[in-house]
């Protein structure tokens, strides 16, 4: 009787363990999208305005009213290059509503300046918010050292 009672529980015990493993690896994988969805806009701000927004209110009024930016190709960098390799979100509705969720954004003081993106105590992917702050950090450098935010090819340092 003990060890059906055992067994039974183990076997229990394996799903649940499973299925909550699951359930966190999908909220991770749609907080990865959200997060680079969010850097997207962000460079995409960047790239049409010459600075970064500081402020969420500036970041979804400019894509709102210039969609077209989000589909605009990026220069060579280490982030990527096109929407379509950016496995993320693609409309100003949908960063609208992670910006509101799931992310939260410490905004700069100042458009010469990164904004910093992490998640509201949601499981992420690992290495996913460090990859998309670095994308931002970079982008950033970059044109500080070109001093233009264009769609021009920068160098990127070799290491």
């Amino acid at each position: 009787m003990f060890a059906v009672l055992f067994i039974t529980m183990a076997i229990a015990a394996f799903f649940f363990g499973w299925w909550v493993t699951r359930n966190v690896r999908e909220d991770a994988k749609q907080t990865d999208i959200q997060l680079r969805g969010v850097a997207w806009g962000i460079m995409s701000y960047s790239a049409a305005t010459g600075s970064m927004p500081t402020s969420q209110e500036s970041l979804t009024k400019y894509l709102f009213d210039h969609p077209e930016c989000l589909t605009a190709s990026r220069r060579t960098g280490e982030w990527p290059a096109t929407v379509q390799a950016l496995d993320g979100l693609v409309t100003p509705t949908e960063i609208s509503a992670a910006l509101i969720g799931r992310i939260e954004v410490i905004w700069p003081p100042s458009g010469n300046l990164a904004p910093v993106i992490q998640v509201r105590g949601r499981p992420s992917g690992q290495g996913t918010i460090e990859q998309v702050n670095e994308w931002l950090q970079k982008w950033n450098h970059g044109v500080a050292a070109t001093g233009s935010r264009d769609q021009t090819p920068v160098a990127t340092p070799q290491t």
